[in-house]
């Protein structure tokens, strides 16, 4: 038998794709503050490299949206999910990110934007 004890969770939204080292580091801070054992995050999304290099050596554990996915599987009888491809940009190979329009004739309305945005203004 596995016990599991949480002394702390933090759920956050984010509008990104990629959680960055600086929600690592936090998480270390609070896993130092409070003397435990080990932490583990969890995204929907990926990690960036700088939090993978970060966590590395360090008792924390980085659970991205495939390995998420992976262990839902695992447990799941039927049916099975899969994860669909981020779209791509057609004009800079940067990543697609669903946005909403905050003015104009569309304001409201969710559209496909480039990631590296002001550099890369592809939409569809």
């Amino acid at each position: 038998m596995i016990r599991v004890y949480i002394d702390r969770l933090q759920c956050k939204q984010w509008k990104t794709q990629k959680v960055g080292v600086n929600v690592v580091r936090e998480m270390f801070g609070v896993l130092t503050a409070h003397q435990a054992n080990h932490f583990i995050i969890i995204s929907s999304g990926t990690f960036t490299q700088q939090a993978i290099d970060f966590a590395a050596g360090k008792p924390i554990e980085l659970i991205d949206g495939p390995k998420l996915l992976a262990l839902v599987n695992d447990v799941q009888v039927s049916p099975q999910v899969t994860i669909e491809k981020p779209k791509v940009c057609p004009k800079c190979s940067g990543e697609l990110v669903e946005r909403t329009a905050k003015r104009g004739p569309n304001a409201g309305t969710t559209f496909l934007g480039c990631s590296t945005f002001p550099k890369c203004r592809y939409t569809e």
